[in-house]
């Protein structure tokens, strides 16, 4: 029995239910794939969460996305088309079963190529999961890309083979921040303190301040407070302390079994103690007692192999590939949406405000021209 199926996440619980029913179904799924966590980026303006599956006997395929369109994008104003893109951080298709017959696959690309014709979408983005194996769900179908690598330290090993994997200016930093008297403390939850929750947010805007981060990063109370609600994952903050005073923050998800380092931030003044590196040592050891196999710290910013991806590559020598798939449905349509944007761009004095990797082409941000 073959059965395509769209479910739209609305404001009721059902679907929300139907959501997840189908995600804790996978044979492997994080907490970026939960209903929850697509309802939030629908409350901050990203899109309309949809997912979409296909049955086929006992497997299925389910890929969940943020349908947008077009027309909110200035100088696009007029267009009747769409795109769709995946939530922040680390998404994609989910399966039945790690092996899939080729008849599932192509079932699965037939009728989302079917759909997304139908519903008027030019092209599709979505960033992969670096633990989950999807690109054969998305091959011959658009394009996968390697960006860059993220790292994750493996807890099914020991303790102290963990720790052998840190470089050794690490131990001897997180070795100095305990002697001086460094502590963590965390909460969970609906459990955190609400002046736990407001050190975090200062920390964490503070930070983006400092790397000069754009308008997306600087999320709102209301969503670090739905992000510790989120039903089917725990979400846990992390705090270093020493002599009461806050000097580093973190987000930190549970779910499924993998540890998901979300966001974070550093005090200026505590930037040459690095208090980050004993919480990170601290969760790795807290996620241990949970059973959890996997620690993803994840990478650079955008994928790049800078200094955060260099902190990161401190604590493991454990690597996995980040890749992103992009579809063009319509290559005639989505030229003239990025010319249109171009010449919109020209005549209003803005230009790319970005370079590099950038996907679709339409939606890059611009600035305004240097005069």
């Amino acid at each position: 029995m073959k059965k395509f199926q769209v479910i739209a996440l609305g404001d009721d619980f059902r679907s929300s239910l139907q959501w997840d029913t189908v995600v804790v179904k996978a044979n492997m799924y994080d907490f970026y794939h939960l209903s929850g966590y697509h309802r939030l980026a629908q409350i901050r303006g990203e899109g309309r969460p949809v997912l979409l599956v296909f049955e086929s006997d006992e497997y299925f395929v389910a890929m969940p996305l943020l349908f947008r369109p077009v027309a909110e994008v200035a100088g696009l104003e007029f267009s009747d088309l769409w795109d769709a893109t995946s939530v922040y951080g680390y998404a994609g298709p989910i399966c039945s079963h790690r092996e899939l017959p080729d008849v599932v696959i192509q079932g699965f690309q037939e009728n989302i190529k079917r759909y997304f014709l139908e519903r008027k979408v030019v092209a599709v983005f979505s960033r992969l999961h670096p633990l989950i194996p999807q690109e054969h769900v998305v091959r011959g179908i658009g394009e996968v890309m390697e960006i860059g690598q993220t790292v994750w330290i493996d807890l099914t090993i020991s303790l102290e083979q963990q720790w052998a994997q840190y470089r050794e200016n690490h131990k001897r930093n997180i070795n100095r921040l305990r002697r001086l008297g460094w502590k963590c403390i965390s909460c969970c939850g609906q459990n955190c303190k609400s002046e736990f929750v407001e050190e975090f947010i200062s920390i964490y805007w503070e930070t983006m301040d400092r790397v000069g981060a754009s308008k997306y990063y600087y999320f709102d109370r209301a969503y670090f407070e739905n992000l510790l609600q989120m039903p089917g994952a725990e979400v846990w903050i992390f705090l270093a302390h020493l002599n009461d005073e806050t000097g580093a923050a973190g987000i930190f998800t549970l779910c499924n079994g993998i540890v998901q380092y979300h966001l974070g931030g550093t005090k200026t003044q505590f930037l040459r103690d690095a208090p980050m590196k004993l919480i990170f040592d601290e969760v790795r050891l807290w996620a241990n007692r949970r059973g959890a196999k996997v620690f993803h710290l994840g990478g650079g910013v955008g994928g790049k192999e800078d200094t955060l991806f260099h902190f990161k590559a401190g604590f493991s020598d454990r690597r996995h590939r980040f890749l992103v798939w992009q579809w063009i449905l319509d290559r005639g349509e989505y030229e003239k949406l990025c010319e249109q944007r171009r010449r919109w761009n020209e005549k209003q004095g803005f230009v790319a405000a970005s370079q590099g990797l950038f996907f679709p082409e339409y939606r890059r941000p611009i600035m305004e021209m240097e005069r």
